[in-house]
């Protein structure tokens, strides 16, 4: 949990309201730590992924649902061995638990000089992405909001990647979210790029059907397991090709330093392969043909959004990192 709430919080407390009210303030923070851990569960979909997320074990995460069903006289999760989902009980439950975990957390805040707003915000975001442009800014961050702590996840996901346990998440080229407010923060354009070392062994392709005769880097996902297809332009027109791949990858920043070693040629997202173009490292191929840019976007759920730590650090995002973004 926070700091040990015997400790802090609880002592404050104590001293400030009536003796029967205080001895009752143990039963109430355990009451807390279930909700706590009902919300973790929900979230991430796994009694071992959210002890893991609140570090704890699975068997004590297991005991605070346990409790709070018992507390509470419903059955709050349908367990298999190998999903987790909420009953309609749980369902109803849910958003209550988020606003009283974040209540406390402004009281706490309230109650303790100094430490501003409180709590905990989980971003995700594409790894490429979110290693140029958010990692950097961690530090800056934390010392802005030192009571706020960050859980990053990077990767590169499709859409089948759920993301109902996050506060805010980085998408590029998706469509903004039912319930889910929108923060365009610009666009980009998926460029085709090579070493010059590659072309001048290679040539140089013309047209987008030429890159079937190039050795090609492609992405591949669980959705896309051989390669997600290039996208291209010709007369206002979108074009999709599926190049035959020399490698594939599940990562861009390993995309994007195999086409600087002079692997093949590589499509990737402009504001990451930017500094290699500025540097010479790599070259821009097929600009006539280039699909039309992409937007880049903080999504965060709405009643998530609503919560003052959340928006907080959703307002430093679009306001304080260089996205590079045209």
């Amino acid at each position: 949990m926070r700091q040990c709430l015997a400790h802090g919080p609880l002592r404050i407390l104590r001293q400030q309201i009536c003796p029967a009210t205080a001895s009752a303030l143990p039963r109430l923070m355990d009451r807390l730590s279930a909700l706590e851990a009902f919300v973790a569960v929900a979230e991430t979909g796994s009694f071992t992924r959210a002890a893991a997320q609140r570090r704890l074990s699975t068997p004590m995460m297991t005991l605070h649902v346990a409790r709070l069903e018992e507390h509470l006289g419903a059955r709050l999760f349908n367990r298999t061995t190998r999903r987790v989902d909420l009953t309609e009980e749980g369902l109803r439950l849910l958003p209550h638990a988020r606003e009283v975990i974040a209540a406390y957390g402004a009281a706490e805040g309230a109650l303790l000089p100094g430490r501003g707003l409180v709590g905990r915000v989980r971003i995700d975001a594409p790894a490429s992405i979110g290693h140029r442009r958010i990692v950097p800014l961690l530090a800056e961050l934390q010392a802005a909001y030192p009571a706020i702590a960050i859980d990053l996840s990077l990767g590169d996901r499709g859409t089948v990647f759920r993301i109902d346990g996050f506060d805010i998440i980085l998408r590029v080229g998706e469509a903004p979210l039912s319930g889910w407010i929108t923060k365009p923060l610009g666009e980009t354009r998926q460029l085709c790029i090579a070493a010059p070392a590659y072309l001048a062994r290679h040539g140089t392709p013309a047209r987008p059907e030429d890159v079937h005769a190039h050795r090609c880097l492609l992405y591949a996902s669980v959705e896309a397991p051989g390669g997600s297809p290039w996208l291209f332009a010709r007369n206002g027109r979108p074009i999709r090709l599926r190049p035959p791949p020399a490698h594939t990858f599940n990562d861009g920043a390993a995309i994007l330093a195999a086409a600087r070693a002079g692997l093949g040629i590589a499509q990737h997202l402009e504001t990451i392969a930017r500094d290699d173009l500025l540097a010479g490292a790599l070259v821009p191929v097929l600009l006539d043909h280039v699909a039309p840019a992409i937007t880049v976007s903080l999504m965060s759920a709405r009643e998530r959004h609503g919560l003052p730590h959340v928006r907080a650090i959703m307002d430093y995002l679009i306001e304080r990192v260089d996205w590079q973004l045209d």
